[in-house]
């Protein structure tokens, strides 16, 4: 999660605290609610909070007023912390001196895959690049990308969107089927492949999906089901290109 949704999930928490009527019942809803928040804070480096013994009732069923307290205490440390972080990052974008290095995300048909590809490009302080984001103006398709491939990198997003194989002269049941990318990704992969040289573009391949032939010397990192598992990697290549990125 970047730190703005971890920002807005925990001031939602807070708010719901604050706004909790009734008898504060020990549970295990409860102790997940506090873990949530002290792992959104960790996350974020800030003060976390942990319930004493004496902050239970007697049956330690439920949460006492010296609990309570405790807990609404911490939260305005929490909501003041929270607030000077925002303001401490104002100040910072303020000072760059620098415009963010932009990144074009080239993909098919996979959404999800795009949304965290940009999502840790956000995280490491680059811009990304979507086409069907920008404005068309008028634009043809290959006009449009022309215009928006004015980048830095490319990273280029294989997931398995077609199905292909090597045509023999025979009954299509004795075709070895694989898994492709669309054929607007490879066009675009070999693109920025021209356009950039190879050392800035790298391949993210679903484990499932065939690699193109003839193109040698690009990145690829697989990866199984989710691209945050090769988030780290992925951050490797775009330092080794130069790119300036916030680890």
């Amino acid at each position: 999660m970047d730190n703005v949704n971890a920002f807005l999930e925990i001031k939602r928490l807070i708010a719901d605290i604050r706004s909790y009527q009734g008898e504060w019942r020990r549970s295990e809803d409860f102790d997940r609610f506090i873990k949530r928040l002290n792992k959104l804070s960790r996350d974020m480096k800030l003060p976390t909070f942990e319930f004493e013994p004496f902050h239970f009732s007697s049956t330690g069923k439920t949460i006492n007023d010296n609990g309570f307290v405790s807990l609404t205490n911490h939260l305005n440390i929490l909501e003041e912390a929270l607030n000077f972080k925002k303001e401490n990052n104002k100040e910072v974008k303020k000072e760059s001196k620098y415009p963010k290095q932009r990144v074009f995300v080239v993909h098919g048909r996979d959404n999800n895959a795009v949304l965290e590809v940009e999502s840790i490009l956000n995280r490491a302080d680059l811009e990304p690049v979507v086409l069907h984001r920008g404005t068309n103006n008028g634009l043809t398709l290959i006009e449009k990308f022309e215009k928006y491939s004015n980048v830095d990198y490319a990273i280029v997003i294989l997931t398995p969107d077609d199905i292909g194989a090597l045509y023999i002269d025979g009954p299509l049941t004795s075709l070895d089927l694989k898994f492709r990318a669309r054929q607007n990704v490879l066009f675009e992969l070999g693109f920025f492949f021209g356009r950039l040289g190879r050392a800035n573009v790298c391949c993210l391949i679903k484990n499932t999906v065939e690699k193109p032939s003839d193109i040698d010397g690009i990145v690829y990192i697989p990866y199984q089901n989710s691209i945050e598992e090769v988030e780290l990697k992925l951050l490797k290549e775009l330092k080794e290109a130069n790119l300036n990125i916030s680890l």
